[in-house]
């Protein structure tokens, strides 16, 4: 468990995610436009969303050693590469190759533990490796270059993914039984609405996922960012293992509604509310639904008996988030003010969807 989560500190916590907290040094140090930072951020989410599809076509990639040790290399190169200088073209290209890499190590280590009784405490590593990159953020950033920052990056992925290297594969899933294969089940009403659903939150999500931090600074002093991003970590470390206890109580579909309205309220309050306080109220409830969310959403896909619904869900959240920067780039140079509420609205948009789907 403690390799697998420490792949995925590597690989989500602080490869996909540290452009977060970097991004308001980013555009103090080098000028980069609003809608520059929202390109860069969409070509993580594309090499994300193109690794996942890479992965669902040649599934013996996410159990292959030599495919989960080259992503590490990858994923190292590809944040060295930020360092080269300041052309968006070369930033563009090394976080599809960052997307593209945490993808296949995401999916190697969460097939790695599979089935465990305590796989749970893997998906701690995400909010490990977030809070990671916001202290080092919030340190560092008030000593080093953006430049420097992106090498003590490289730093930690190395240091966790050192831990995470000699994690070996999962199971290959049990081959078919001889027989008749069993019957499909056709999307149902309540399929597509939750398709919608969770659309919207890879929309909605990764709006606050890119710009929280750079929101939260704009707002006060510069260490209030980073700051909050430590805390979205710190929140989203325990939240699988808690949504997880909520699930033996209540449905899926309703926990789900629940996340998706608490994560709505977070994108609300920065939005509204200037001031220490929000920041902190918004990083608790963001991080402690994000990860939950997901969960929720897979356990409500598994009960509609549609195959590979989950795969189908990953893709159309991956949809989602490419689209979120792209849809609020033009409301950036006033601003996050804007880009948050539509957030907002688009997340408890998802919410009702969500809650539309419970078995009556």
């Amino acid at each position: 468990m403690v390799r697998a989560a420490a792949g995925l500190a590597a690989a989500m916590g602080v490869g996909r995610f540290v452009y977060t907290p970097l991004l308001p040094l980013m555009q103090e140090q080098t000028g980069v436009s609003h809608s520059d930072t929202a390109l860069v951020a969409t070509a993580n989410y594309l090499g994300y969303f193109l690794g996942a599809i890479a992965l669902a076509v040649f599934p013996a990639g996410t159990r292959s050693v030599t495919v989960f040790r080259a992503s590490i290399l990858a994923l190292v190169a590809s944040e060295l590469a930020m360092t080269v200088g300041t052309d968006v073209r070369v930033w563009l290209a090394a976080r599809v190759v960052a997307g593209v890499a945490s993808a296949a190590i995401f999916v190697y280590c969460a097939t790695a533990v599979v089935g465990h009784p305590s796989a749970g405490i893997t998906f701690t590593g995400v909010g490990i490796g977030i809070a990671t990159s916001g202290v080092l953020v919030a340190v560092l950033g008030p000593v080093l270059s953006w430049t420097a920052l992106w090498v003590v990056a490289a730093a930690s992925t190395v240091g966790y993914a050192a831990i995470a290297w000699s994690l070996p594969p999962g199971s290959p899933p049990p081959a078919p039984t001889a027989g008749r294969p069993p019957p499909r089940t056709a999307p149902s009403a309540r399929w597509w609405t939750l398709g919608a659903s969770y659309f919207l939150e890879g929309l909605g999500y990764i709006i606050l996922g890119t710009f929280l931090v750079a929101a939260v600074s704009a707002g006060g002093e510069a260490w209030t960012g980073p700051a909050a991003w430590v805390v979205v970590g710190l929140a989203a470390v325990p939240s699988p293992l808690l949504w997880a206890k909520a699930l033996r109580r209540w449905s899926a579909e309703s926990l789900l509604a629940v996340a998706l309205l608490l994560q709505s309220v977070s994108a609300l309050l920065p939005a509204l509310v200037d001031g220490p306080i929000a920041a902190v109220v918004a990083a608790v409830l963001f991080g402690g639904t994000f990860m939950g969310i997901t969960l929720l959403a897979m356990d409500s896909a598994l009960g509609l008996g549609i195959p590979r619904a989950a795969a189908a869900l990953t893709a159309i959240y991956g949809l989602g988030q490419i689209l979120g920067p792209l849809v609020v780039a033009p409301m950036l140079g006033d601003g996050f003010r804007a880009a948050f509420i539509c957030a907002a609205a688009v997340l408890m948009t998802s919410a009702l969807l969500a809650g539309a789907t419970r078995r009556r």
